[in-house]
């Protein structure tokens, strides 16, 4: 039975703009075509407005028909009641811009509202203001105060979309909508609260008009994931591989499609790792099976991923790139093999998709780990040939198809009576890899006609004193105070300041205190104005249950001079955790009283919000003396943009510049960091060999080197014809001397 969402009465003269969207379990008909769909996510915010439409007609080329994005919350309503959905052709913010870019390149969009999004994007998306301005409310579950936000948020995003007419109902590319993301991973947390929130955010969605237009989805919602669907929307499965979903969902939702919302054909990578790779055969292999087993819609999450601007980047500790290995790589490249062995599997299932519509797949094995589903329609038969053997020993099926392990081949041919005769294979998950070409990977030569001037100091902060009175960004208090409350998140430091009477000459006093890790801290200790220590506490827990205030206890040692000492901490946030339940309990910062020796400090905190110039201008309050360590330093450089910069692909390389934060005129590049991954774990992992249940630590390279070095430079932040200024903003110095290239990023 064909289930309709929408059916519009509208005047003669709209008519021919708008569409019907409709399902059954195995097809959807979408302005009246049936189609499978097959998507793939790309974040808005993670690319700027120039560079939209390429990579949507690079997603195009690739086979894809849809396009996924979340809408971030805290990226629209920044300030409590202050929405900001700009309608600027520059601004990476600009939504309705961004869908439109879409539609014009042929693809439909599945908006996912929120309002939570994880997307390794800091706070999962949802404003700091909610947990620091409502302490009371819980996050996620059946909270009043929280429904009523959320239902705001959701309100005012349905109104700017609709008023944009993009809506399946006015002709636009909108041909379903997602409220919140994978709760059903977390339900288990919140008891009864969180069976009646999923209750109430599915009819919400079901009475709100907009379900009257396109179909509601949640993912992760049920069926074995601890939870259970509501019945008035459909649920998903997000994994590397879903195929084994179907059949559970099928019985629990006869009448639904099958949606698999997240493929990962890759995975994002963190400070300190080498980078993950997930072999093309592998992601291949699970799209295949995913169709074979019955599905109709397959979105990969990422199709691209992008870069994380400014501090929008969650975890914590991710690095600033969010390539996530797919097939259109940061830059906008084609990442082979994987872009063309995934571009000849959609075509290959958009092929036969007309066979495949009209029945449930015909499921059989061939002996030990080879199965075969079948389709057949009128003269027409459809094979997937599986082979989910580990072992490296081929399924041979019909004496002529040798099937390699973990993998799936598409056969073709004449029906007649129940059997397929006169097969032909169109497609291999493996056979298929020497048509898809070799591998390319990414090159950075120094752009030399893009001459850098020597890094010049522009200011070096000063180290505050416990004398330092109250202002507009400095706090006194009996105790410390924690971080997020100070800051609202709109920066990465806060500085705890106090004076300490020794009684005595020490090389080692132990400093002591709670430090909250929910935005992976980094800690510098200056003992009147002097660089004496450095810590980092991370936490790489996703269970705030578990781990439910994320402190831990730090003993530092810190030499001190008989008599008065100015002690002070400088507390440095790397993005706030992104997944798991109850993140209106993320804390950042001091969470206790500090020690020294034992001696609770009880003269006040003096609290300092901020990095003098940080937002780009370089503009300081105070300018302290140079210090030896080269730590809080502010460095600038000029130069003059190429003419041809708006056709040019270009990196900053900062390898050599520590760990801070880096502007291009203006423009928050991200944060910055030479940290190394480990010696060892690598292993580049062979894609005709590949087999087993992929999942991030098996594939990985760059073992020993830095987790990343250069760093992208949208051209739209250049200065056509004129000169740019690079600033960068060194919180903890690097090794050797200090040096930036711009480099020309190419594929090889």
């Amino acid at each position: 039975m064909l289930l309709p969402i929408v059916s519009v009465l509208l005047l003669a003269l709209s008519l021919t703009a708008a569409y019907e969207v409709s399902f059954d379990n195995r097809r959807w008909l979408i302005d009246g075509q049936e189609t499978f769909l097959i998507g793939g996510s790309f974040h808005y915010p993670r690319a700027t407005p120039d560079e939209w439409p390429a990579i949507f007609s690079e997603m195009k080329a690739n086979g894809l028909n849809l396009i996924q994005t979340y809408v971030f919350w805290d990226l629209h309503e920044p300030t409590e009641g202050e929405y900001n959905f700009p309608d600027d052709p520059k601004d990476p913010a600009n939504l309705v811009l961004f869908l439109q870019e879409a539609q014009k390149a042929g693809l439909y969009v599945h908006l996912r509202v929120g309002p939570y999004a994880c997307a390794e994007w800091t706070n999962g998306g949802i404003p700091v203001w909610m947990e620091t301005h409502h302490k009371d409310s819980i996050f996620r579950t059946d909270d009043d105060f929280w429904l009523q936000k959320i239902e705001d948020f959701w309100d005012k995003t349905f109104e700017v979309v609709s008023d944009a007419g993009l809506m399946a109902s006015a002709g636009g590319p909108i041909v379903m909508a997602q409220i919140e993301n994978e709760y059903g991973n977390i339900e288990y947390g919140y008891g009864s609260g969180g069976a009646a929130y999923v209750k109430k955010v599915a009819d919400y969605a079901t009475n709100h008009p907009i379900s009257k237009e396109v179909p509601i989805v949640m993912c992760q919602q049920g069926e074995g994931v601890g939870s259970t669907p509501p019945e008035n929307v459909i649920n998903a499965c997000n994994g590397y591989y879903c195929d084994n979903w179907i059949e559970r969902h099928a019985a629990a939702n006869p009448d639904h499609p099958h949606m698999f919302t997240e493929n990962w054909p890759g995975w994002f990578q963190k400070w300190g790792e080498a980078v993950p790779h997930r072999p093309a055969s592998d992601v291949a292999f699970s799209v295949a099976r995913w169709f074979a087993k019955g599905g109709s819609f397959m979105n990969y999450y990422m199709a691209f991923g992008g870069t994380s601007f400014g501090r929008k980047v969650g975890g914590p500790n991710i690095v600033t790139s969010y390539d996530y290995d797919v097939a259109i790589n940061e830059y906008g490249y084609r990442a082979e093999p994987k872009f063309s062995l995934l571009t000849m599997l959609h075509k290959a299932i958009y092929s036969v998709q007309d066979v495949m519509f009209t029945m449930e797949p015909l499921s059989s094995t061939n002996g030990t780990n080879c199965e075969i589903q079948s389709y057949y329609k009128e003269d027409k038969c459809v094979l997937f040939l599986s082979n989910i053997g580990l072992d490296g020993e081929e399924c041979e099926f019909y004496g002529e198809f040798k099937i390699p392990s973990w993998s799936t081949s598409i056969v073709v041919g004449k029906a007649n009576n129940g059997q397929c005769s006169g097969m032909e294979e169109i497609y291999g998950t493996k056979t298929s890899l020497e048509e898809a070409g070799v591998a390319n990977k990414l090159s950075y030569g120094e752009a030399e006609d893009i001459v850098v001037g020597e890094l010049a100091v522009k200011s070096t902060v000063a180290v505050p004193t416990s004398k330092d009175a109250a202002s507009d960004n400095v706090v006194l208090n009996e105790s410390p105070l924690e971080q997020l409350a100070l800051t609202d998140d709109f920066t990465d430091y806060v500085w705890y300041t106090f004076n300490y009477d020794s009684p005595a000459d020490s090389k080692a006093s132990v400093l002591e205190f709670e430090l909250a890790t929910s935005g992976g801290v980094g800690l510098m200790v200056f003992v009147d104005g002097e660089l004496k220590n450095t810590e980092r506490a991370i936490s790489d827990s996703t269970s705030q249950l578990e781990d439910i205030n994320y402190a831990t206890h730090l003993s530092i040692s810190i030499p001190l001079k008989e008599g008065a000492n100015d002690i002070s901490i400088l507390s440095t946030s790397m993005g706030l955790k992104n997944y798991g339940p109850y993140l209106e309990r993320n804390r950042v910062g001091i969470v206790s009283d500090i020690l020294v020796d034992g001696k609770v400090c009880d003269g006040g905190i003096v609290h300092t919000v901020g990095m003098d110039g940080e937002g780009g201008a370089g503009v300081t309050k105070r300018t302290g003396k140079a210090r030896s360590d080269k730590s809080l330093t502010w460095y600038t450089t000029t130069f003059a943009s190429p003419a041809d910069i708006a056709d040019r692909v270009v990196g900053v390389d900062l390898s050599a510049m520590g760990k801070g934060a880096a502007y291009l005129n203006g423009n928050h590049i991200g944060r910055f960091w030479d940290m190394k991954a480990k010696d060892e774990g690598c292993n580049a992992c062979d894609e005709k060999d590949y087999t087993g249940g992929y999942e991030a630590a098996r594939c990985r390279t760059g073992c020993g080197e830095l987790s990343q070095t250069v760093y992208k430079l949208p051209s739209i932040w250049f200065n056509k014809g004129g000169e740019n200024e690079l600033l960068l903003f060194v919180e903890e110095a690097g090794e050797g001397d200090v040096e930036v290239k711009i480099v020309d990023v190419k594929m090889m």
